[in-house]
C-alpha cells in the first residue's frame, strides 16, 4: 500500500507540473519580456480583504524563502468595475484582477484567455464550479478559493426544543419551525425564529440563499442557450418537469413570511438575520464560510455549529451557492508572463493551505479537498465546495433588486409566484443583452 501511495503522489506531482507547463505555454504568444521582468511588481485589484491577502502573501513568501513582488488593492464590488474602466482608459490599470465568478461577464473582453490548457486538465484540477471559468475563448481565470454558503445553527436552541441534529432536508423545516418559532399577539410579533426565510431586504445573503433554492429545484438561473448566448432560465422547465423550478422554490421560500401559514417564522419588521442569530433569537443562519470567525468574535458565548446546506428530498445532485474567486490577467498588462508566474505560485497546492490559516473558505483544488482536514468546520466547508455552484451575473446591483422585487411581489400580493418569476426572468434577459 505504501508503494502505491508513493506512485500516486508522483503521478499527481507530474500532472500538476504538466498543468503549469501548459499554462506557461499558453502565455508564449504574449508580448516578449526580458528576464528582468520576472522581478517586476505585479499589481492586483480584488474584492478580497486586504489584510488577509497581504498576510497570506507575507507568510507564504517567508515559509518558502521566495521573493514575491505584489501590490494588492482592495476594491468594493460596487465600484471595482467603474474604477477599472477608468484605470484602463488612463493607463493605470492593474496587471491582475481577483474577482468572484459572478462578474465574469463584465470582464470577458478585458482579460487574456489561456487557450492552451485543455478542459480535461482544468476539470481534473479544480472543483465543478470552477468550470464557469471555461469560456469559448479558453480559460478565463485561475481559480483561487471558494466561499460556499453553509448553515450555522444554534446548538442550545435546538437542544431546548428537543431537536438533536440540524436539518439535512428542507422537508424538515416545517417541524423545526413549529417547535422553535415563537410569536405573540396573533403572530403580530415574532419573538424567536427557526430560520430567516420568506423576506429579502432583512435576510443576510438573501441572493445566495434564493439562488441555492432555485438551483436545487433544477434551474441554472443564467446559462448558455443553444446559440452560445447567455440568457435567463428562471422561467424555464426541464423536460418532464410539471412545475417551473424557480416558481416552486419561490413558493417554498415565501411561505415562511406568510402569517396564514403554519411555518410562519419571519417578517420584514425583524432585524437583519445575522444580527438576530447573534442575539440568540434565530436558530438557523444561512451564511458564507468566511463569516465563521466574525460570528465567533461578535458573540463568543453563542453556542453554534456549522453544517452543510439542506437539500431537497431525493435530490440526484446536491447544490449550494458558492462565491468562487479567481485571478484573471488583463489584456492591458505589460507584465503578462511574470503575472502568470505569480498567480501560478500562489494558487499552488502548497500555497492555498497558508491562505486558509487567515480566512475561512475552501480550496478550489480537488487534490487539497481530497487530502481532508482534521478540523470539523473546515470539513464542512470543503464538502460544500464540492457541490458549490454559481451563475454569471450581468449586473450584481440590478439583479439583486430584481430578485428582491420577485420576492416582495409575492409577499405583498402584487403578483402570483408564477407571474413574479416570469417578470424577473424577462428583466434578467434584458440585462444580459
Amino acid at each position: 500500500m505504501g508503494q502505491e501511495n508513493k506512485k500516486f503522489k508522483l503521478i499527481l506531482t507530474g500532472v500538476f507540473a504538466f498543468f503549469i507547463l501548459l499554462g506557461l505555454v499558453a502565455f508564449s504568444s504574449f508580448k516578449a519580456t526580458s528576464d528582468a521582468n520576472n522581478n517586476v511588481e505585479i499589481s492586483i485589484w480584488g474584492t478580497m480583504d486586504k489584510i488577509v491577502f497581504d498576510s497570506f502573501i507575507s507568510q507564504y513568501e517567508q515559509s518558502k524563502n521566495l521573493e514575491l513582488k505584489v501590490k494588492y488593492t482592495k476594491k468594493d464590488i460596487s465600484v471595482i468595475d467603474g474604477d477599472l474602466v477608468e484605470a484602463i482608459a488612463t493607463g493605470k490599470a492593474p496587471d491582475v484582477i481577483l474577482i468572484p465568478q459572478e462578474l465574469i461577464k463584465r470582464y470577458l473582453d478585458k482579460v487574456y484567455f489561456i487557450s492552451s490548457i485543455t478542459e480535461r486538465m482544468f476539470k481534473d484540477t479544480y472543483i465543478g464550479e470552477s468550470e464557469m471559468y471555461i469560456q469559448p475563448g479558453g480559460i478565463f481565470a485561475v481559480p483561487f478559493f471558494v466561499d460556499p454558503l453553509v448553515m450555522y445553527w444554534n446548538r442550545d436552541t435546538f437542544a431546548s426544543a428537543g431537536i438533536a441534529n440540524p436539518p439535512a432536508k428542507w422537508s424538515e423545516f416545517p417541524i423545526i419551525a413549529s417547535k422553535i418559532s415563537e410569536s405573540d399577539n396573533n403572530n403580530a410579533n415574532i419573538l424567536k425564529s427557526a430560520a430567516s426565510l420568506g423576506e429579502y431586504r432583512n435576510v443576510s445573503n438573501a441572493k445566495a440563499l434564493l439562488s441555492t433554492l432555485i438551483m436545487q429545484a433544477g434551474s441554472p438561473i443564467v446559462s448558455m442557450d443553444d446559440n452560445g448566448s447567455l440568457r435567463s432560465f428562471l422561467y424555464s422547465r426541464s423536460e418532464g418537469d410539471i412545475l417551473i423550478p424557480a416558481v416552486s422554490a419561490l413558493d417554498f421560500y415565501t411561505d415562511y413570511s406568510n402569517p396564514k401559514k403554519s411555518v410562519y417564522s419571519w417578517n420584514r419588521a425583524l432585524p437583519m438575520s445575522k444580527q438576530f442569530f447573534l442575539s440568540g433569537d434565530l436558530a438557523i443562519y444561512f451564511g458564507f464560510a468566511s463569516e465563521a470567525n466574525d460570528l465567533k468574535e461578535k458573540n463568543p458565548n453563542l453556542n453554534f455549529d456549522v453544517a452543510m446546506m439542506p437539500q431537497v428530498v431525493d435530490a440526484k445532485t446536491k447544490v449550494t451557492y458558492g462565491e468562487l474567486y479567481g485571478f484573471a490577467i488583463l489584456k492591458s498588462s505589460p507584465n503578462s508572463v511574470p503575472a502568470f508566474n505569480l498567480i501560478s505560485t500562489i494558487t499552488s497546492a502548497d500555497a492555498i493551505p497558508e491562505l486558509l490559516k487567515y480566512m475561512f473558505a475552501a480550496p478550489a483544488r480537488r487534490d487539497l479537498i481530497a487530502a481532508g482536514s482534521k478540523d470539523a468546520g473546515q470539513t464542512v466547508f470543503n464538502n460544500s465546495a464540492l457541490i458549490a455552484r454559481g451563475w454569471i451575473d450581468p449586473d450584481s446591483k440590478k439583479t439583486d433588486l430584481v430578485l428582491q422585487n420577485m420576492v416582495e411581489d409575492v409577499t405583498t400580493g402584487r403578483l402570483t409566484s408564477n407571474d413574479s418569476v416570469q417578470k424577473a426572468s424577462t428583466e434578467f434577459d434584458n440585462l444580459l443583452q
